[in-house]
């Protein structure tokens, strides 16, 4: 009975999943279903940051850390860029995802189908491919440097460098979003979430994800 139940309603969620279709009506969180489950420790901040980049338009997603298990561990790896991939398919925009690890990046690339068109996977440091991006950043996703309990401070650091670099290209309608936050010392995103309320950015939403916008948003 249960495993009768169990398919019932993976197949109702995989129907929501495919009405998710390019210039079409679409339920952003549909882009979620059998990836992520509503209990989740990352869910409400990627149905809310989906709700964003659809309200906003935000056309130009970049990330820093690939899906480096592609498809196979969404949750508790997240499956980012699968999941801004499948956005950027419904609105017609384009996801960067940078990581200095080829391997992750050819997971990754696997685990693409249809969404592969909107997608620009980049093996290099992530600090120097954002000092060089050189165009409008909407929606910036910082997952990358694994963070270490014992050893926080290179991870912290990374991603502040990692913000500091992408700064300039930061659209005035944009979007940050940080993963790994509630960790013991703060998580990934301490020194970013610092140094970004003194410029004036404000917390949207703040959970396992931290979610930032401009103050005047």
């Amino acid at each position: 009975m249960k495993f009768i139940l169990f398919i019932l309603f993976l197949s109702v969620s995989l129907v929501g999943y495919a009405e998710c279709k390019p210039g079409g009506d679409c339920c952003m969180g549909c882009i979620l279903e059998g990836r992520i489950p509503p209990e989740n420790h990352r869910f409400p901040t990627f149905s809310i940051a989906l709700e964003l980049i659809e309200e906003r338009n935000l056309q130009t997603i970049v990330e820093t850390g690939t899906s480096r298990y592609g498809d196979e561990n969404c949750l508790w790896d997240g499956c980012s860029t699968l999941i801004f991939a499948d956005c950027a398919k419904h609105i017609g925009g384009i996801v960067y995802s940078v990581d200095i690890d080829g391997n992750a990046l050819e997971k990754c690339r696997c685990a693409l189908d249809e969404e592969r068109e909107f997608v620009s996977l980049v093996k290099a440091d992530s600090v120097e491919f954002l000092r060089g991006f050189n165009q409008p950043i909407d929606f910036l996703y910082l997952d990358s440097y694994d963070f270490e309990i014992l050893n926080p401070r290179p991870s912290q650091e990374h991603h502040l460098k990692e913000v500091m670099a992408a700064e300039p290209w930061l659209t005035e309608n944009a979007v940050i979003m940080i993963d790994d936050c509630a960790l013991p010392h703060g998580g990934k995103g301490k020194l970013v979430i610092q140094y970004l309320q003194k410029q004036g950015w404000k917390i949207l939403e703040n959970n396992y994800q931290v979610i930032l916008v401009r103050g005047c948003n």
